[in-house]
């Protein structure tokens, strides 16, 4: 790269910041921890912040997508497209209108004042903690599936008081019980399938609660892949 080009770099990477300063080209930052001089933070009253001109592209309630990861998400878009010289009015406009991907966290529906998301793409503990890290109500999680010989522990640990029922089934079911057990969580509901899973985990979520299917698992033990 030359001093023409960006670099989009994440400030909070300690690795990152050390290796910018060995770099010939413009180095755009995003941050949802602090402010950067240059590039796109996340600021106390959680606006997203223009750093450059001081300028509030909009608050994160204003958004479609929840979650931090998601907000650096937005973050770093926002950087690459105002370095292609994008206008800050369509910038604004499309994070606020951007509803995210299928099986991403997908908001489905509401119903009876439950939300339900479909976040069946997270077939791995690390996808499916991003899913519930994304929920901003208590939460009936809908898990298991295809034995990956995976350890669930960091992904119960990370439930955070979030999730009020463990909604289980495929291959795995026992042993995620287990651990959740082990991990002193003992709200959990074992079924057969998945039509089972939603039927219950839809008696079990409360007003102003959601269901989130993040399975934390492949699912080719009842389906041929994430998206059927």
């Amino acid at each position: 790269q030359t001093r023409e080009d960006a670099c989009v770099l994440n400030y909070e990477d300690d690795e990152l910041r050390r290796r910018s300063r060995d770099m010939s080209c413009q180095i755009a930052w995003f941050s949802s921890k602090q402010k950067v001089e240059h590039g796109v933070y996340l600021d106390q009253e959680r606006n997203l912040v223009y750093a450059d001109q001081n300028e509030i592209i909009c608050n994160v309630s204003e958004c479609q997508l929840l979650g931090i990861h998601n907000y650096e998400n937005y973050m770093a878009a926002i950087c690459i497209a105002i370095h292609l010289h994008v206008p800050m009015e369509v910038i604004r406009r499309v994070v606020m209108e951007f509803r995210g991907v299928e099986h991403r966290v997908e908001f489905v529906a509401n119903k009876n004042g439950v939300n339900y998301y479909n976040d069946s793409k997270g077939t791995n503990t690390d996808a499916a903690i991003k899913g519930i890290q994304s929920m901003n109500r208590k939460t009936v999680l809908i898990g298991g599936g295809y034995d990956k010989k995976a350890d669930f522990t960091e992904w119960i640990e990370s439930f955070d008081g979030k999730v009020s029922y463990l909604v289980l089934l495929g291959e795995t079911k026992n042993q995620i019980a287990e651990t959740a057990e082990n991990c002193g969580f003992h709200s959990i509901v074992m079924v057969e399938d998945l039509k089972e899973a939603v039927e219950r985990a839809s008696k079990l979520a409360k007003e102003g609660e959601s269901v989130l299917l993040s399975p934390a698992c492949a699912s080719w033990d009842m389906f041929d892949s994430y998206e059927q």
